[in-house]
């Protein structure tokens, strides 16, 4: 009996042996092998989403002013209107009465015939009243030589109203060998209503019957060769207006005289009272 377990002894020992010393060698890595090539490049994958934008910056300083610029030429007013009174037609021995409003204050306005692009003569100057009008008469054409030697019978000027600040206007005129239409004559179908006022108050005029588009002035008769511009306008389509003004006079009882430019005019009682 213990002969055979000695023989089993020396039979399992070394296959004991072997089974430990196999599973040590197993369990035990051997060193590092050496770094393969490296592979290809795999295919791009699929574009993202963009990003959410970022908050807006701060806004930089403004950068430097540019250089200024010519100074433009000064337009003209464009409400300035002058008209002749009574008539448009005149003979070379008679005078012009000229209306104007619209201008500057207390403007320096100078009248000139013009007789082409490069001649005009002055027949007069004046200067505006706070309210931007004036009255003016000028002498017979014929008192000046160089305005008589350049008129020629039934031919049309120009009568220019310049200002010192600008202002400008124009109309038209006439010159006949005689006078055959009366030079006051109130057309008859144009008519004027202007409302009451007290000193220094406002008054409304309304106007009809006049020219279509026709520049009109209104003014109050003080004395036969005296008058007080009230404004000026232009006639709608129609030939109405509605002009609102302010009345510097006494209490009393005026005449309020509408003429247009066209040779329409009209007149109406003008009330200025303490009880309006």
């Amino acid at each position: 009996m213990f002969k055979r377990k000695n023989r089993l002894s020396k039979f399992l020992i070394p296959i004991i042996a072997f089974s430990i010393l196999f599973s040590l060698a197993c369990s035990s890595e051997g060193p590092q092998g050496p770094v393969g090539p490296q592979g290809k490049q795999g295919v791009a994958g699929e574009k993202g989403d963009p990003g959410i934008p970022g908050i807006q910056g701060i806004s930089g300083p403004p950068g430097p002013a540019g250089i200024q610029g010519l100074v433009g030429e000064s337009a003209p007013q464009p409400q300035a209107t002058i008209i002749t009174i009574h008539n448009k037609q005149f003979t070379p021995n008679e005078s012009i009465e000229i209306w104007g409003s619209g201008f500057n204050s207390r403007e320096t306005v100078t009248i000139s015939m013009q007789f082409s692009d490069t001649l005009k003569v002055i027949i007069g100057t004046i200067v505006a009243t706070e309210s931007g009008s004036f009255s003016l008469k000028t002498k017979p054409l014929s008192n000046n030589t160089k305005i008589k030697s350049q008129l020629t019978n039934n031919t049309i000027y120009t009568l220019l109203a310049e200002g010192s600040d600008s202002s400008k206007s124009s109309t038209a005129i006439k010159i006949i060998p005689e006078q055959i239409i009366p030079p006051y004559l109130i057309s008859p179908n144009a008519n004027l209503i202007v409302a009451a006022a007290v000193p220094n108050g406002s008054t409304v005029a309304y106007g009809s019957g006049f020219m279509p588009n026709e520049n009109f002035i209104i003014a109050v008769v003080l004395t036969k060769d005296n008058n007080k511009i009230l404004g000026g306008g232009s006639a709608n389509n129609s030939g109405s207006f509605k002009l609102e003004s302010i009345v510097d006079l006494s209490p009393g009882i005026y005449t309020a005289l509408a003429t247009g430019g066209e040779g329409s005019s009209a007149s109406a009682p003008l009330l200025i009272s303490l009880d309006k």
